[in-house]
Parts: structure tokens; C-alpha cells; sequence
């Protein structure tokens, strides 16, 4: 036998006649390491105690059979892989159908030929090398799986993160950061949405243009601190109002503020309007550059029924000229133009 296919491995033989542990052990000792043992209680201490692959094991012995040494074999956790080729000079089928319902790998019968004992004794070990190595394949693949398992999870969860994190980059990179509300960006993106749905469905949209009557004078007079205060608590009662009515609160720039009304009639959002500007009256906002002493604002009202002229651009054209018509008519009013 070349040596790159050379079985190697620890044989117990257990039989309780001298002359055929000598026999076998001759046989086997050129190729493999051998361990022998004359009886069924010192072959169970044997195979616990030392590193063996494969038992060779004679039926008939006293005291203890070869059925029952192989079924405690079985019974154990150190030794239920063991192979166990019976060795026995019963040739009957019942024999043989007791020794693998034992457990037995194989059954060779006496006289055996040195050939065939070998090569059974090879394939045995071969097998029991071959499930050893499918068994720790199946192991690794099956931690390589729990790592696929654990790594994917952590992907989710690193993915479910980044989603939120992008949804929350994306609400404030839609919010203005001095006010809270709206940016200009958001509002110009809700408009072209709103006369998109107000032309498909002939429904009613309206705006909102709202500015802060003299507002630099109130920068001149109390600093720009004051000035961003005074953005901030309109901008909240804005907000407020838009929570109770709908729409879309925004901040157009500088001191000049948005409110998007989809569904509102002309009428309606003037009303809407009129009680905004009263809230910002009420409120008492401190202005020193103004005759009243208090923060005041002017609101042009604009309102169209959707068709497929719409535009954002003739919308806010309309709401700038009733804001214009606002501020010129004394500020701190409300004046509507309806969109022709």
C-alpha cells in the first residue's frame, strides 16, 4: 500500500482469547497503533480513556457480549462515533442483523482473510475520517452562517439608522434654522405639488404672503438679537395657526413669511389671514422704531380654482400684489386679489 493512501489510526481489539488478540494484533501492528482489551468492561474503560479510532470486537465473550459492549459504546457521548466492526465466528443472519441494530459499522466472520480485514478496517476509518471532516465543515459553515446572520443584522440595523438619520437630515434641511418653520426650499417644492393637485382636481388653492411692518427700523433701534426674537414669535403663532387650519408654514426670507392653503376659497384664507395678523398684534411683540410700539404685520391674500394655467410663478405674483396693496394702504392689514 503506497503511503499518500496509508490508513493510520488507534485500534481497540477486544476479544477474550489470547490467541486472537495476538493473531490480530500482528496483523494490524505494521499500519496501525494497537490497543487490546479481554473483555467487555476493560474495552468501555479503554475506548474512554485513550484517543481510539476504531474497535475491533468479538461477540461471544463472557459476562459481557459484543452486543452489549457496542451498545454502551453507543451509549456514550465520548465513543457513539466510534466504528465498531464485529470480529465473530457466528455466520447466521440473525448475528449479523443484531450487530448493526447494536450499532456495528461492519461484521466479518472466522476465519477472515488479512486482505479483507485491512480493507474494511481502512474504509471504516476512512469514513469515520471523511464524517469527522463534514461534520467540522458543517460546523464552520454553520458559524460562517451565524456570522452572515449576525453581520447582516448589523447591516440592517446600520441601514435602519442611516434611513432615519437621512429622514432627519432631509426635515431639516427642509426647515428654516432660525424659525422652525418651513424653508424656502420646502415651500417652493409644496407649491409646485399644490397647483399640480389643485389643475388635476379643480380644486381651490390659496396663499398667504405675511412680511413684518418695519422691520429694520426694529434691527436699527434693538439690534438684530431683538429682530430674530421677534422673527421667531411670529413665526410661532404662525405655526400654531397652521396646526389648527392645515397647510404649510414657511419662511420666505428675510422678514416675510408663507402660508400655503390647499382647499381654501378666497374668502376663507383672507378670514384666516385677518386673524393671524390680530394674533401678532395681540401678541405685544416689542418694536421701539414703530409708532404702536409693537411688532405689527401687513398679509396679501391671494386664492385661484386649479386649472391647467396655474403656475406657482402667476400664484405668487398674485399674493405680492395684494401684499404690496397691504403694505402701501397703511401696513397692518389684510388685502386679497384673487388670481384672474
Amino acid at each position: 500500500m503506497s503511503a499518500d493512501v496509508r490508513a493510520e489510526g488507534e485500534i481497540l481489539i477486544v476479544d477474550d482469547t489470547p490467541a486472537n488478540l495476538d493473531l490480530l494484533s500482528r496483523m494490524l501492528k505494521d499500519r496501525f497503533r494497537v490497543r487490546a482489551a479481554t473483555s467487555g468492561r476493560r474495552a468501555l474503560a479503554t475506548a474512554r480513556t485513550y484517543a481510539i479510532d476504531l474497535v475491533l470486537l468479538d461477540v461471544d465473550m463472557p459476562e459481557m457480549n459484543g452486543f452489549e459492549v457496542c451498545r454502551e459504546l453507543k451509549a456514550h457521548p465520548a465513543t457513539r462515533e466510534l466504528p465498531v466492526i464485529f470480529v465473530s465466528a457466528l455466520d447466521a443472519a440473525i448475528d449479523k442483523v443484531a450487530a448493526f441494530e447494536a450499532g456495528g459499522a461492519d461484521y466479518i466472520t472466522k476465519p477472515f482473510q488479512v486482505e479483507e480485514v485491512m480493507a474494511r478496517i481502512e474504509y471504516q476509518l476512512r469514513l469515520a475520517r471523511l464524517t469527522r471532516d463534514l461534520a467540522r465543515k458543517n460546523d464552520e459553515l454553520g458559524r460562517a452562517y451565524e456570522d452572515v446572520r449576525r453581520i447582516a443584522g448589523e447591516l440592517e440595523d446600520t441601514n435602519r439608522q442611516l434611513a432615519i438619520a437621512n429622514v432627519r437630515l432631509r426635515t431639516l434641511s427642509y426647515l428654516d434654522g432660525l424659525t422652525g418653520v418651513a424653508n424656502r426650499r420646502r415651500f417652493d417644492e409644496a407649491l409646485e405639488e399644490a397647483c399640480d393637485a389643485a389643475n388635476e382636481l379643480d380644486a381651490p388653492l390659496s396663499l398667504v404672503l405675511l412680511d413684518l411692518d418695519h422691520f429694520k427700523k426694529l434691527n436699527d433701534s434693538q439690534g438684530h438679537q431683538d429682530g430674530d426674537e421677534a422673527l421667531r414669535a411670529v413665526a410661532a403663532l404662525l405655526a400654531e395657526q397652521t396646526e389648527s387650519r392645515g397647510g404649510l408654514a414657511a419662511r420666505f426670507g428675510g422678514e416675510e413669511f408663507a402660508w400655503l392653503l390647499p382647499g381654501l376659497t378666497l374668502d376663507a384664507a383672507h378670514a384666516e389671514a385677518e386673524a393671524l395678523r390680530a394674533k401678532v398684534r395681540d401678541a405685544r411683540i416689542r418694536h421701539d422704531g414703530a409708532d404702536s410700539g409693537i411688532v405689527t404685520a401687513s398679509l396679501g391674500v391671494t386664492s385661484a380654482v386649479g386649472s391647467s394655467t396655474l403656475t406657482p410663478a402667476a400664484i405668487l405674483a398674485a399674493a405680492d400684489a395684494a401684499l404690496y396693496r397691504a403694505k402701501s394702504g397703511g401696513r397692518d392689514r389684510v388685502e386679497s386679489v384673487p388670481l384672474a
